[in-house]
């Protein structure tokens, strides 16, 4: 098991620290943009090709973060992906990346129904609405964990 102070040690030390939220926190707005274009979808107010440019905007965001998360995870904990300490975090990222895909493949490759497209991103942003939720309550244990150990060093 690694020292809490080690591990932020080198969280403090990579670069990824700094750059992973630009994608994360941008994936989220876009997000938020995205599902409001998505619920206007549903009232009727906005053509789908809207929402689906949002998606695709939020799509290139979690690429982004994806590769920025990995990168610091590895600089973190010594693991590109599935790190013990980020193992469920991860998995939800999987789910998430994985049901986007989705979305493209159905969106691009079969040309379906746009009801098709809608019930994969309704499945998608749900997912990615506990991944978002999941993650701030870890973060916010990593920062009382970080609190605890300043105090208990002091």
């Amino acid at each position: 098991m690694q020292s809490q102070e080690a591990i932020r040690q080198r969280r403090e030390a990579s670069i990824w620290t700094k750059i992973h939220p630009i994608f994360a926190i941008g994936q989220l707005g876009v997000f938020l943009f995205s599902l409001v274009l998505l619920v206007l979808y549903f009232l009727h107010v906005v053509p789908f090709a809207e929402v689906h440019l949002s998606v695709l905007i939020k799509i290139v965001f979690m690429i982004g973060a994806v590769v920025t998360g990995s990168l610091w995870e590895h600089d973190v904990y010594g693991k590109w992906w599935f790190a013990h300490e980020f193992f469920i975090e991860d998995v939800m990222t999987a789910n998430v990346f994985a049901l986007h895909i989705a979305y493209l493949v159905a969106f691009y490759g079969f040309h379906a129904d746009t009801r098709a497209y809608v019930a994969i991103l309704c499945v998608a942003y749900c997912v990615y609405g506990l991944n978002v939720a999941q993650y701030i309550v870890s973060h916010m244990r990593t920062r009382a964990q970080d609190q605890t150990s300043e105090k208990i060093a002091a």
